[in-house]
């Protein structure tokens, strides 16, 4: 059965990477511990824009996806987060391979 994949890419506003860096990662890192449906989670930056995140994430199933915006972490993040972002594009995807 194909999981399901999210690629993200969030523009910070200028600056905002030190503070952005340790809330997204703290984030992926709980989703992993915590969340047996979160197979992977990677936080990757442009290699010439130190504000341009990217995160891919892999769940077995979008509702697994929807239960993951609902932890405490996620919350957490997102409240903190969202005043640092520019903007923000999801693609959704499904994972054809292991």
């Amino acid at each position: 059965m194909p999981r399901y994949a999210i690629s993200v890419t969030v523009q910070l506003k200028p600056g905002m990477a030190d503070r952005f860096r340790p809330l997204i990662l703290k984030n992926g890192k709980a989703a992993l511990e915590k969340e047996a449906d979160c197979h992977f989670f990677s936080v990757s930056v442009a290699e010439d824009d130190p504000d341009r995140f990217h995160f891919y994430e892999v769940y077995t199933d979008k509702a697994s996806l929807d239960r993951h915006r609902q932890q405490p972490h996620f919350l957490e993040y997102a409240a903190a987060a969202k005043d640092m972002m520019l903007n923000r594009t999801v693609q959704g995807l499904w994972v054809q391979s292991e």
